[in-house]
């Protein structure tokens, strides 16, 4: 019989060492000193089981015994004693013990670094309120997540409120935190001479950054109409005033920094383009250029990618199958949302809202390990075949909130009935629509 790493255990054993230390993650000393229906333990089990019902439905389902009943008031006093680095710290704790065992060529992490915005329940006195011109004003969070793409699970988060994001300086802070050997693949909109700069001057970490043909990198647009592998310099300044008496002379690029600008007041308008280095530099990077198909007219349409991973060991046919790989994080966010029920939050305080983000991120990653150590997985069809996510959720969920760790060999048996085709090459055209948080009224009992 073939030895599995038990996540349920593991999980119960990082939730067990949480509440060693407890009064790390509290308000006040005194919170979780009495003994009382909800303790430290079986609040943090409670919030990671949670599903998008409504909250008298989820705490139902957790205590049915007429005993044990929890009514919403006495839960929601509980969990204000808790602080959101609670679920944090596990998060990130899980991510410790499950280590990464699929890396590409058995040495590189790959990952990719994505946003995605979160409706959330109205509340005025939340830091996450956007008033955009023309809109009605609403609450809204955006998750900057940095996800593993082999092992497909989140690693990171940086949450931003949507009024003042900076996806950006999002990338900079979990840069900080990378293991060695990470190749991190970005979508446009990333794309900066100072993001690249830093990526460059740290050791063993590499990007691979989508760019558009059309953007502010003249060199990229110089880039001849086939499919080219070359090494580029931009030559960049934050003198406004050498750019302006030699742009004609010579290819460069001026960043409109602050610390050139000499006005004691700026208009809350005025672009900053950070940089974080010497006044003169030449950033260097590779811009590999490919052909994905055709327009409506019959043109061909580019991609262009710009990266530091070396020409010798990631030639421009492994580039393609390396970008491609990008789209996990997509479905990703899709699941996280929609199949775990991330979306329906059960407070509109700010604290409770990133408290059940985290709760969520660290039940996706639980989830998807156990996917992938379902053995058995039909081989010999036309398609390979993976574990339904959406069904494997529900019924890890029911496990974890029965208690029933010493039946794991038995969940892995039970996700089998639930597979899926895997067909390769699909296409669908994204539909976009407006879309809001959905009120506490309107849940599934």
């Amino acid at each position: 019989m073939v030895n599995h790493t038990n996540i349920l255990t593991t999980l119960d054993l990082i939730i067990n060492q949480t509440c060693d230390h407890i009064h790390d993650f509290t308000n006040s000393p005194q919170d979780f000193t009495r003994k009382r229906k909800l303790p430290a333990m079986t609040l943090i089990k409670t919030i990671l089981s949670m599903r998008g019902n409504s909250l008298n439905a989820e705490l139902f389902d957790a205590f049915p015994d007429l005993n044990d009943q929890v009514t919403v008031s006495a839960f929601e006093q509980q969990k204000s004693k808790l602080t959101s680095t609670c679920f944090e710290h596990i998060f990130h704790q899980f991510n410790q013990a499950i280590a990464s065992q699929r890396r590409l060529d058995h040495q590189y992490h790959v990952f990719a670094i994505d946003g995605s915005d979160f409706n959330l329940p109205w509340n005025p006195q939340s830091a996450y309120v956007c008033n955009f011109p023309h809109q009605k004003a609403q609450c809204q969070m955006h998750v900057n997540a940095l996800y593993d793409l082999l092992n497909k699970s989140y690693q990171d988060c940086v949450i931003q409120p949507k009024a003042k994001i900076d996806e950006r300086k999002s990338v900079l802070t979990m840069m900080e935190r990378l293991p060695q050997n990470s190749i991190v693949i970005m979508d446009r909109g990333y794309p900066s001479f100072n993001l690249i700069e830093h990526f460059n001057r740290r050791p063993q970490t590499y990007y691979v950054l989508r760019a558009s043909l059309s953007g502010g990198i003249k060199e990229v647009q110089a880039l001849p109409n086939h499919e080219c592998d070359q090494q580029i310099k931009c030559r960049v300044t934050t003198s406004n005033h050498y750019y302006i008496t030699h742009k004609d002379q010579e290819v460069i690029h001026c960043i409109n920094h602050h610390r050139r600008h000499y006005k004691a007041q700026r208009s809350k308008n005025t672009r900053d383009q950070r940089w974080d280095f010497e006044t003169f530099c030449t950033i260097k990077f590779r811009t590999c250029k490919f052909q994905i198909g055709t327009t409506k007219t019959g043109q061909p349409e580019w991609e262009v990618l710009l990266t530091n991973l070396p020409v010798e060991r990631f030639p421009l046919s492994q580039m393609k199958k390396l970008y491609h790989l990008r789209w996990g994080v997509e479905t990703a966010f899709c699941k996280l949302k929609y199949d775990l029920g991330a979306i329906q939050f059960h407070s509109k305080k700010d604290q409770f809202i990133e408290t059940e983000l985290y709760a969520n991120l660290t039940m996706y990653n639980v989830v998807s390990a156990i996917i992938n150590q379902v053995p058995g997985l039909p081989t010999h069809r036309i398609h390979w075949y993976t574990v339904n996510f959406k069904m494997a959720t529900k019924i890890v969920r029911y496990y974890f909130q029965k208690n029933w760790q010493a039946r794991f060999d038995q969940l892995l048996g039970q996700l089998q009935a639930y597979i899926l085709p895997i067909r390769p090459g699909r296409k669908d055209k994204r539909k976009l629509k407006t879309k809001q948080a959905v009120s506490f009224a309107y849940r599934v009992a």
